[in-house]
């Protein structure tokens, strides 16, 4: 109860540790702990809701995408056209299009190159 009293009296009245401290009649060094634990338990109820809400979003989809089958396979192009949509929407929400990593090779030319210019920089440092 004192770690949420701590974070509304934080983050609604934005109160300062000291007068939080003076308002429930602790040291500033625990009402900093509990607004610690306060906003980490926050902090996992949100984790926690944002986790169900992905899977209510995937089951959703996949009862969708059963329902679309029969038209599909019976080649309906407007079914195509939402299948097509709910299979991004699913990649999506599994993080398919997560940044692809790339390897990058800088050459001797590219080395020498910026090293010229951080010299120049360096002369316009000094005057």
């Amino acid at each position: 109860m004192r770690q949420h009293e701590v974070v509304l009296l934080r983050t609604r009245d934005r109160l300062g540790f000291r007068e939080i401290a003076e308002v429930l009649g602790c040291d500033v060094k625990n009402a900093h702990k509990a607004w610690k634990r306060g906003v980490e338990d926050l902090a996992k109820q949100a984790a926690e809701s944002h986790g169900q809400y992905i899977g209510e979003q995937l089951a959703i989809i996949e009862v969708a995408i059963t329902g679309l089958m029969p038209a599909v396979v019976r080649g309906d192009v407007r079914s195509d056209e939402a299948l097509c949509r709910l299979l991004d929407q699913q990649a999506r929400l599994l993080g398919l299009y997560a940044p692809v990593k790339a390897t990058v090779t800088v050459t001797d030319e590219m080395t020498a190159r910026i090293k010229a210019l951080a010299d120049e920089i360096a002369q316009l440092e000094e005057t």
